[in-house]
């Protein structure tokens, strides 16, 4: 019994210290000792970082350090600091985990009440994107077009940018009246994913056409060898820097900064055949001149100028355009009669323009002179929703005696009737004599000048490829001149 009673009393003892020192570690809670204020805690991947304002010391009781303690369940760890210090970092924190980090101000052997905050460590959010494939154009009253997105996380949430034109019924989009339709796709953001940048996408809805009759009449593929100049038959250089004869034209009109060589028109010798223009800056190699001093680039231009002329009809071409600020590519066309009737009244028109510092848009612009005799133009840009330098896309003219219409890929990019000029006779179809007007193409890869703006510092090389080039008539209507 007295053993018993022995063994029970010194029992006692050990858990009463155990007990003292769990609770105060050998210090006294003072609730007169001032405690930390705004006690805050931010958590990020698998850590959190505790802030606090400081505690206020008194002729009592300074201030010594602070102790910060972070608990999870069963889990704990301390950390003292000096007073000097309003905030400490915890790592190696489970994410999804609710922590409680509790803040005592230190005095000596004082320790004060606690304030405590609790957060959740989280991972860092994964990044998002969508990939967004283009719907094809439809016709007013067909049936409702399946649309796609390839996510990283969540589903895209499709919503049309232009609900009086066409709406998103689920996935599909539903045409409700002419004209362009924008449909955006968008991935929202959830625990795990960031939110997408949003993609846009353009579709046209039209009316459906009448079916028409195209007869190939003219084509190159550009087929030739590797390195080989263009069909001689088809084809000639434009040379210089447009000062000297025949051309009489410094900077071509526009302040370009380019030196137009033949050898920058080269086949490719690739298996789809293509035609490259190469624009290059010019180095301390080469020494070419231009009407503003030493030449800042070379590249090229070539034309059907008494080679193959084109009345009426259809005329593509397949394009990869040219990447870089400053970059001006050009798909046109010129009266066959400049030498005897002077721009602008020989006429011109641009099937495709594009600068490269809007690589989504492409321009398309009829050139006349009015009837005072002065420069006029009429045109209008289509923006394709995604970079034109980055793939081949089709620029083609339907051109017919009092109607002109661009387009890309079979898109309409701008329309103009011969009343939109104002004109009894227009240079596009037949003069007061009834004779129908002739005009060659042209394909050139031109730098900066006032169209194509500044020209990038750090761009050095640009490249402009073409596919084909097609002509066709329309339904019986278009015909070729060969020399």
């Amino acid at each position: 019994m007295r053993n018993s009673i022995r063994l029970f009393g010194f029992t006692g003892l050990i858990i009463a210290m155990v007990s003292f020192g769990n609770v105060t570690n050998a210090e006294t809670v003072n609730s007169s000792l001032s405690k930390p204020k705004y006690v805050t805690a931010v958590a990020s991947n698998a850590a959190a970082i505790v802030k606090w304002a400081k505690a206020t010391s008194t002729s009592k009781y300074k201030i010594t350090g602070y102790r910060v303690t972070a608990r999870k369940g069963t889990w704990s760890s301390v950390k003292t600091l000096s007073p000097a210090l309003t905030s400490v970092r915890f790592t190696g924190l489970t994410n999804n985990a609710s922590y409680r980090f509790t803040v005592t101000s230190l005095s000596g052997k004082y320790v004060s009440s606690g304030a405590a905050v609790t957060v959740i460590p989280r991972g860092s959010k994964l990044g998002n994107s969508v990939l967004f494939g283009q719907p094809a154009d439809m016709f007013l009253g067909a049936a409702d077009q399946e649309i796609f997105a390839v996510t990283a996380g969540p589903d895209a949430v499709f919503t049309s940018l232009t609900p009086t034109i066409c709406s998103i019924i689920g996935t599909k989009v539903h045409a409700k009246a002419l004209g362009d339709c924008i449909i955006r796709a968008a991935a929202p953001a959830n625990e795990t994913y960031l939110a997408s940048i949003p993609i846009d996408r353009l579709l046209s809805i039209g009316v459906e056409p009448q079916p028409v009759v195209k007869t190939l009449l003219w084509a190159d593929e550009f087929n030739g060898a590797q390195g080989t100049a263009p069909d001689a038959t088809k084809w000639q250089a434009d040379t210089t820097d447009g000062c000297a004869a025949p051309y009489n034209n410094c900077g071509w009109g526009n302040s370009e900064r380019q030196y137009y060589l033949a050898s920058k028109n080269t086949h490719d010798g690739s298996n789809q055949g293509n035609l490259t223009i190469t624009a290059t800056r010019q180095t301390s190699s080469t020494n070419y001149i231009c009407y503003f001093g030493k030449c800042e680039w070379l590249s090229g231009k070539i034309t059907t100028y008494n080679k193959v002329g084109f009345t009426y009809g259809y005329l593509e071409s397949r394009i990869k355009l040219s990447a870089g600020d400053g970059t001006w590519p050009a798909f046109w066309m010129l009266g066959s009669n400049i030498a005897t009737t002077p721009w602008p009244g020989c006429g011109e028109l641009d099937i495709m323009e594009f600068k490269g510092t809007y690589p989504r848009i492409t321009y398309g612009t009829v050139h006349y002179a009015n009837s005072g005799g002065n420069h006029e133009y009429k045109g209008g840009t289509r923006d394709a929703m995604v970079d034109l330098s980055a793939g081949y896309h089709r620029y083609g003219m339907m051109w017919e005696p009092e109607e002109i219409s661009f387009y890309l890929d079979d898109i309409l990019v701008y329309n103009m009737r011969k009343s939109d000029s104002g004109l009894t006779r227009w240079p596009f179809g037949p003069n007061a004599q009834g004779k129908d007007p002739s005009f060659y193409a042209i394909l050139n890869l031109a730098m900066g000048g006032h169209f194509g703006g500044s020209i990038a510092p750090t761009l050095n090389q640009s490249t402009l490829n073409i596919d084909w080039v097609r002509y066709y008539s329309v339904d019986g209507v278009g015909k070729v001149t060969t020399n």
